[in-house]
């Protein structure tokens, strides 16, 4: 019967604290993932995207207007409304360099459609692009602002 006692004490001594410690660094590991576990901030950040113009330099400075199209929905709606606004979210504007910039919201999208348009409204150049979005900050669930994208529209 001397072997019992070994026994016991062989468990008392190392089954014992591996199961605590086993324990313990699942509990702790499921403390230290839940702590994204609240609530979103809210998104108060836009994405930038540029879009610059190459190709026919002649074309390219007929450009009076620059649509953005995901699906149907359009920025801006009309070719008119681009050329008449300021600086703002959600709105192509034209810059000093001849560039196009589009603020777009805390969610970008996977793909733009681009249209080129002259002062008659006539499109000058149509392009889809696919857009590789990098983040910076933030996480994948709550989200962050993204890395600018710089799109190339060749003209014909």
């Amino acid at each position: 019967m001397p072997a019992l006692p070994t026994t016991r004490r062989r468990v008392e001594l190392v089954l014992i604290p591996l199961v605590a410690a086993f324990c313990m660094a699942f509990i702790i590991g499921a403390i230290v993932l839940d702590r994204d576990g609240g609530t979103c901030p809210t998104a108060n950040w836009n994405n930038r995207l540029s879009l610059s113009l190459a190709g026919s330099q002649s074309t390219s400075a007929n450009a009076a207007a620059v649509t953005a199209c995901t699906g149907t929905d359009c920025v801006p709606q009309t070719p008119t409304f681009a050329k008449a606004s300021t600086h703002g979210t959600r709105v192509l504007t034209q810059q000093e360099d001849g560039s196009w910039v589009l603020m777009v919201g805390a969610q970008p999208p996977k793909a733009l459609s681009f249209r080129v348009y002259d002062q008659n409204g006539k499109v000058l150049a149509a392009q889809t692009t696919a857009l590789n979005w990098t983040r910076v900050s933030g996480n994948e669930r709550c989200g962050g602002r993204m890395a600018g994208i710089n799109v190339v529209l060749d003209m014909p």
